[in-house]
């Protein structure tokens, strides 16, 4: 067993590596809104964490949130109060700083493996794979997890190495940080390296002390888990052990193995990793083929292969799956296709090398003529200075490319890749991601009223039909939501629930589809007759699914009720505001009374959505009288 680089490492080239990652991973960084669904909710949980400043029970729109463990919210709210608020950029720079970190492990671990080009290599396509630098530039928690997880297992394989018992507490608290971030799922990745590596090693699983250390991180995650439900329990939960198991189960049990959230099918993952691992897919064959050849040749590959198929496999096996939840494998696959890759630029394989070369060259084409194809669309106007930038910085690229094929053997292709992948990404952050910000951000949409809460004005803000966080953040307002729960709940029997849930759900859907033709000149001021002919589309449809659909005329009543007196609190001389989504809108507005009169302030596309802001009329009087654009 060798062990190629046992000294220090190169500080000039780490130095070097760490401040290009650092540069093409958080390129634009801050340069565009926070983006459902997970970044407006992290992002207003740290800031709800500034604002109280409580930081042991996260909330979220006032509300207690304990789905997800607390690391990355401190985070956000420690860099936000550089700001004094939560900006985009302080929401990504925890998994920005994660990225870099576990950039630099990976180059880390490969040079202890495998030398100085091996390590280069390694960081070069993981900084250059799509999921790794999506993620790495996302406010989401699975980077900080993917950091801490790399830490772990980095000095595992040092501690295999020269077996030095201070790299066992390092070890797992990298896995309390990481329990801390994400929760359970932070165990498993060491947990599995643990049991398949040593898995005929008796003595070395026992030197290890995988009980003892994974104990003793859940007991570093407990100091804040039980004094927060505590916290909750004295609030009104029920119990702490009842809040403990029920966020257990919802979150780790009942998402692996029942599905409660993200259910998918066994082979999830075997579709989309080679979508997530762009443009390096490309050597798949190649890299599929001498990785399972050479899985025997060291230690060293062996140590990569139970990183990564054990885990693989367990999170196939689950029924709840994203793509993310295997983000921790990535170090180890970086590392096993720049072996391959470095194999394959050394070979005698020119063809194969050509043919690679000469797909990718394809790839960059189509992208660089993509943009113009808008001019040929009803879209001709989102044709952009930068989109023709782009366009021809991906042509250039496909040129390199094509050159590279043409020069010599190609043995330089690994670098076109990386090269242009950086590039086209850079390109992105500076130039798509902005442009496509209108229409993935609810910032405008809010301004009006986020105005409002700046200078301080009190008034009542509803969300009609759904409730998301990123109206929460844009709007700085917290909002109570409406018909967002089971119509009539409180007169239904709790053994009648689920079903009643499944009979709204039908109803819902069927009067959404009887008005989505309907012509509507003013969705904010439907006309009598307009509203007339809705009201005859919801009431025939419910009469005629009645037989199928059992109790729905009964929720036809219900829904009237609930509607009234929301209606009654608009018809005040309170300022109010509502977002609602312009299909349920659609459905909405003919249960409540003609007499209301509500103002259309602003309607746009967020996500793939029309949202519309309605105010009452003391809501507008309130913006008119600061002057307020809608």
């Amino acid at each position: 067993m060798t062990n190629p680089n046992g000294g220090l490492f190169p500080v000039r080239t780490a130095l070097l590596m760490l401040l290009g990652a650092a540069m093409l991973l958080g390129a634009n960084l801050g340069g565009y809104g926070v983006w459902a669904p997970d970044e407006p909710r992290f992002a207003q949980v740290a800031r709800e964490m500034m604002l109280r400043g409580n930081y042991l029970v996260p909330q979220v729109n006032g509300e207690d949130y304990l789905e997800k463990p607390p690391l990355l919210f401190w985070a956000i709210a420690a860099f936000s109060q550089l700001t004094g608020d939560v900006t985009p950029l302080t929401a990504r720079i925890p998994s920005w700083l994660g990225g870099v970190m576990t950039l630099v492990l990976t180059w880390m671990l490969a040079w202890r493996m495998f030398g100085a080009r091996v390590a280069f290599w390694s960081a070069a396509i993981l900084a250059t794979g799509y999921r790794f630098w999506w993620q790495t530039r996302t406010g989401q928690i699975d980077m900080l997890l993917t950091a801490c997880t790399t830490l772990a297992l980095y000095h595992l394989w040092q501690w295999d190495q020269d077996r030095k018992f201070f790299r066992l507490p390092v070890i797992y608290g990298a896995v309390a940080a990481g329990m801390l971030a994400k929760g359970p799922p932070a165990a498993i990745f060491p947990l599995m390296l643990i049991l398949s590596l040593y898995w005929r090693d008796k003595d070395s699983r026992k030197a290890v002390h995988w009980v003892a250390g994974l104990a003793g991180a859940l007991l570093i995650v407990m100091l804040w888990y039980i004094p927060a439900r505590l916290a909750i329990a004295g609030g009104g939960e029920t119990t702490v052990a009842e809040g403990i198991g029920g966020n257990l189960f919802r979150n780790t049990i009942g998402r692996a193995v029942m599905g409660v959230s993200k259910a998918q099918w066994p082979w999830y993952y075997v579709v989309s990793l080679p979508s997530d691992w762009l443009p390096w897919t490309l050597f798949l064959p190649w890299v599929a083929w001498r990785t399972w050849k050479n899985r025997h040749a060291d230690r060293m590959r062996h140590f990569l292969w139970c990183w990564t198929l054990p885990a693989f496999l367990l999170f196939s096996a689950a029924v709840g799956k994203r793509a993310i939840y295997i983000l921790p494998l990535y170090p180890a696959l970086a590392i096993l296709t720049a072996l391959a890759v470095l194999e394959l630029m050394d070979s005698d394989r020119v063809t194969w090398r050509k043919r690679t070369g000469l797909v990718w060259a394809a790839a960059l084409l189509l992208i660089g003529l993509a943009p113009h194809a808008l001019l040929l669309t009803e879209h001709a106007d989102k044709y952009t200075p930068g989109a023709f930038v782009v366009s021809v910085a991906a042509l250039a690229a496909a040129a390199a490319t094509l050159a590279c094929v043409r020069r010599n053997e190609c043995r330089n292709l690994h670098v076109s890749v990386a090269g242009s992948a950086a590039l086209l990404f850079t390109g992105a952050a500076f130039v798509v991601f902005p442009a496509l910000d209108p229409y993935k951000s609810a910032e405008r949409v809010c301004a009006p009223v986020r105005t409002l809460s700046e200078l301080g004005q009190d008034y009542d803000l509803f969300c009609v039909g759904f409730s998301r966080e990123e109206y929460v953040f844009y709007s700085e307002k917290f909002h109570e939501s409406v018909l967002t729960d089971l119509v009539g709940r409180a007169s239904i029997p709790p053994d009648r629930l689920m079903q009643a849930a499944r009979l709204q759900l039908h109803a819902k859907d069927a009067i959404e589809e009887a008005v989505e033709d309907i012509p509507i000149a003013d969705l904010a001021s439907p006309t009598p007759e307009e509203r007339a002919a809705l009201l005859k589309a919801l009431h025939t449809t419910l009469e005629e699914e009645e037989e199928r659909i059992v109790g729905a005329l009964h929720f036809e009543e219900d829904l009237r009720a609930e509607l009234g007196a929301f209606a009654r609190r608009l018809d005040s001389a309170r300022p109010a505001f509502l977002f609602v989504q312009a299909e349920d809108w659609r459905w909405v507005v003919p249960f409540l009374p003609e007499t209301l009169k509500l103002h259309g302030l602003v309607q746009r596309e967020v996500g793939r959505r029309d949202a519309l802001l309605l105010a009452n009329d003391a809501g507008k009087a309130l913006l008119d009288r600061f002057g307020v654009a809608y």
